[in-house]
């Protein structure tokens, strides 16, 4: 059984926020900070603003505990200082009704700059309802006094209000919206993903001539940003006047965050060009950018400018670096950094777990597992969730079983789908398909599309054609829009040579205009990524790309020990058509890419979109063997290690 204490730890780890709920009592805020302190939290300024905000706003909180906790803070962020001074200032809320009483009596509350202060003071003091009654009974106001107010209730949330205050400010015949008026309300705009809103605000600033300002401009393009409007952000960063670190970060993180991996390290590149020196919320993006594409030249680039520039390798820049590292594919170098960390959380550790189990190294991310608990972190449900992963691909079935018994009963973690579906997923890819689908009929909660699909999957490999006949109904039933579950029944009819069914799910795919996902891989080189789809011809070095897989084919041939997976063609043609169509796959052009040109007996880093194929993987081996290379291949679901004729995934995966 475990301690309430260690409940709470457990919390503690996974969300910062539920710290934030446990200090609601001086005692209770005492525990926090002495677990902080004893666990080498304290110098994490998010765990230790959770203790500041109780204690410095709080009615029953304590403003001298907080400053006592204040002064021992190294570094203090600036949510930390002026939450210290909204502390301050509430402390004083009595005094400061004295100073309005007195104001009163000496007739100065007519004066617009005294009331502007006293409803500054009312709002930061967070009596909202006080400062509206000064704004409202008041009618010397001037556009300090509106934005007070704006800010006072965008800050606190209400939204509809701060916009009706400015539709009443705008018809206003005397008072005109200035920049501050507009930064609050792109704020709010941005908080509620408000794009039509913040569209609006856009025009108004620039009918008022205060797009260029660069406060307001940054604001409207990280609105524009936030709200996945990349066309729109980049006209207004292209127009800015004047840029600074925070509009090429806001820019760079919106590309990143909607998927433009590689427009965002091209963008990066453009940063450094004009001298623009990032700092480590910049740098996050980009590992995170270089973790997606797999660049690990890029990433390492990025790694050294971390000491160059002197920048503060926080525990977030630290862990976006092992995660980078182990999802390009360096896991040595990946587990050096974490090793290396002085302090690290349990998005630390769960990263680096779920590294290793990517990688197939099921053994050793247990291993990490159990170093986990002893040094005394409560794992949580991404902990898990990485943990069966590990043991899914490195087929650890018993592994696996005892792990998701001991979730629930020795942790009291109620399991998720993403559970439920690495359980599914281990069990297929052990190919007890009986095992699995008991699992699911069983489950508490109804199985979704991703776990029928797997389970579909698993069916086909095994031949068990008329379950996966029903399962793969029932996938289409529950994501009819999916395209990846109508070419799985496909394949399924085609691998069996059922073409008339085959072509009627295709068929259907077409009459509801659902196109298959296209497979792409790149491949890095020399800090620039060359992307590949299947046939492509678009490379400037298309004539050798293909003569090289030319001599690929050939060099394979002789060798022996591939033969083509011509099943994993949906159409019924002839057998030396479906060969040259799987002869074409991106993974195997970018592949031959790198061949040409690599030094003779380097490593090959490649990565596709797409789980690899069987065809593609049978061929990857023998290439490995017979070019002497290493190949490092990640497809959707892991790491496949080439070497010598052998997968690091034992054909597993």
């Amino acid at each position: 059984m475990i301690s309430s204490s260690s409940k709470w730890i457990k919390h503690l780890s996974t969300d910062w926020l539920w710290l934030r709920n446990h200090c609601i009592t001086v005692k209770k805020t005492k525990q926090a900070h002495a677990f902080l302190l004893r666990n080498r939290l304290f110098d994490e300024n998010l765990a230790v603003s959770k203790l500041i905000s109780f204690l410095a706003i709080s009615e029953s909180g304590n403003i001298d505990y907080a400053r006592r906790i204040f002064i021992q803070i190294e570094n203090p962020d600036m949510f930390i200082w002026n939450t210290m001074i909204r502390g301050y200032a509430r402390s004083a809320s009595e005094l400061g009704r004295r100073f309005h009483g007195e104001t009163v009596k000496i007739g100065l509350e007519s004066d617009v700059f005294v009331l502007n202060s006293l409803i500054q003071m009312y709002a930061n003091c967070g009596l909202l309802d006080v400062a509206r009654s000064l704004f409202d009974g008041n009618p010397l106001r001037d556009v300090v006094t509106w934005n007070v107010m704006i800010r006072a209730y965008t800050d606190n949330g209400f939204y509809e209000q701060s916009f009706n205050w400015f539709e009443e400010m705008r018809q206003s015949e005397y008072i005109q919206p200035d920049s501050v008026t507009l930064l609050s309300l792109v704020s709010a705009c941005t908080q509620l993903g408000n794009l039509e809103q913040g569209r609006f605000l856009h025009h108004y600033s620039k009918e008022l001539s205060l797009d260029t300002n660069l406060r307001v401009g940054n604001a409207i393009l990280d609105m524009y940003c936030k709200c996945g409007d990349l066309e729109s952000a980049m006209e207004v960063f292209d127009r800015m006047p004047e840029r600074d670190l925070l509009s090429w970060t806001s820019l760079l993180s919106g590309l990143t965050n909607t998927g433009h991996f590689m427009e965002g390290l091209d963008f990066f590149g453009q940063m450094q060009s004009v001298n623009i020196r990032p700092d480590e919320v910049t740098l996050v993006t980009v590992l995170s950018a270089c973790a997606q594409t797999g660049a690990l030249d890029q990433g390492k680039y990025i790694h050294l400018l971390t000491d160059r520039y002197k920048v503060n390798r926080d525990i977030i820049l630290e862990t976006a670096l092992v995660d980078m590292y182990a999802k390009c594919g360096s896991i040595d170098f990946a587990l050096q950094v974490f090793n290396q960390m002085r302090i690290k959380n349990i998005f630390t550790w769960n990263t680096m777990i779920g590294g290793l189990a990517m990688h197939g190294h099921g053994q050793q991310a247990m291993a990490l597992f159990e170093r986990m608990k002893h040094e005394g972190l409560m794992p949580d449900d991404i902990t898990f969730i990485a943990l069966l992963c590990a043991c899914s691909h490195a087929g650890l079935v018993d592994e696996g079983i005892e792990v998701f018994k001991s979730m629930q009963e020795d942790y009291q973690i109620k399991p998720r789908m993403e559970h439920y579906g690495c359980m599914v997923d281990l069990l297929c890819r052990a190919r007890r398909v009986d095992d699995a689908l008991a699992f699911i009929e069983n489950m508490p909660i109804r199985a979704n599309a991703v776990l029928w699909s797997t389970l579909l999957g698993a069916c086909r490999i095994g031949g068990h054609v008329e379950l996966a006949e029903k399962v793969g109904k029932r996938v289409i039933e529950l994501e009819p829009e999916s395209d990846g579950r109508y070419v799985q029944l496909s394949n399924l009819y085609a691998g069996i040579h059922r073409w008339e069914e085959a072509m009627k799910i295709r068929n259907q795919m077409t009459l509801k205009k659902i196109e298959k996902t296209p497979g792409y891989s790149w491949i890095e080189l020399n800090g620039m990524i060359h992307e590949f789809i299947a046939g492509d011809r678009s490379h400037i070095q298309t004539e050798e790309i293909y003569m090289m897989v030319e001599e690929m084919y050939q060099r394979v041939k002789l060798a022996g020990g591939h033969i083509t997976g011509t099943t994993e063609v949906l159409f019924d043609i002839e057998e030396e058509e479906k060969e040259h169509s799987l002869f074409l796959h991106s993974e195997k052009l970018a592949i031959a890419f790198g061949l040409m040109s690599t030094a003779s007996g380097s490593q090959i880093r490649i990565v596709k979109n797409l789980r690899v194929c069987n065809d593609c993987h049978s061929f990857v081996k023998v290439i490995s063997k017979v070019f002497n290379r290493e190949i490092i291949a990640r497809d959707r679901n892991r790491f496949h290690h080439f070497r010598e004729g052998n997968c690091s995934c034992m054909d597993f995966w």
